[in-house]
């Protein structure tokens, strides 16, 4: 065994090596983790392979073994936020026995909860996503197609008759405008309590202003 390889395994831990898929996975994490705090704190316009390789802390070879590009790179982080909220929101809906009004509010919750969990990356991809230009588009159409499947499985639910085809899109948009806005500005500092604000705002179309509101001071 040579040097460089004994040196190796003398750093993993116990002195066992580790599957080469699992330190892939680790360095591949890692960079996503140095995108989402370079682009969150910069701008994704501003920031460069160069920061994202430095924020990582590894060395620029490393970067390109696993994307081709900033926006390769900004994509993948997007994608992977995107399906990682889409999956706990869906969970969280699955798991409540309520009606819809709860449904809709667990769900939310269940956003804003990841959503200051993973700050970085909600900045980069909430505020930041538009930066990335036309590129992004259909990434943000299927996040907007995505939680509007979500929001659709209560329409039959919904008191408010004759709804159209396409509200359950344009709640998702409006709600996706309205956490830029306080990512944008940063306030509140904890993005939680926007809870009852995007509950309401969620469920006047499909139940009305008066029973929307009941349903945030009911907690």
């Amino acid at each position: 065994m040579g040097d460089a390889a004994e040196a190796r395994r003398r750093a993993e831990p116990g002195g066992h090596p580790l599957r080469q898929e699992v330190v892939a996975h680790h360095r591949r994490q890692r960079i996503l983790a140095g995108a989402a705090a370079t682009i969150s704190e910069r701008g994704y316009r501003q920031v460069t392979v160069a920061d994202i390789v430095k924020g990582a802390a590894i060395a620029r070879p490393r970067f390109y073994e696993n994307f081709g590009s900033k926006q390769d790179c900004f994509f993948a982080l997007y994608d992977a936020s995107v399906r990682t909220a889409l999956e706990r929101v869906s969970a969280a809906c699955d798991r409540s026995a309520g009606e819809f009004p709860e449904r809709v509010r667990v769900g939310l919750k269940a956003l804003l909860d990841f959503l200051e969990s993973e700050p970085a990356a909600a900045r980069a991809c909430i505020v930041e996503g538009p930066a990335a230009g036309a590129a992004i588009n259909e990434r943000f159409e299927g996040l907007i197609a995505g939680f509007a499947a979500l929001l659709r499985r209560g329409r039959s639910e919904a008191t408010e008759p004759e709804l159209p085809e396409t509200v359950e899109e344009t709640v998702v948009g409006g709600l996706y405008w309205l956490l830029y806005s306080a990512l944008l500005e940063g306030k509140p500092k904890r993005i939680g309590r926007l809870l009852p604000q995007l509950v309401e705002f969620s469920l006047i179309p499909f139940v009305g202003a008066e029973a929307a509101r009941s349903a945030t001071l009911s907690r």
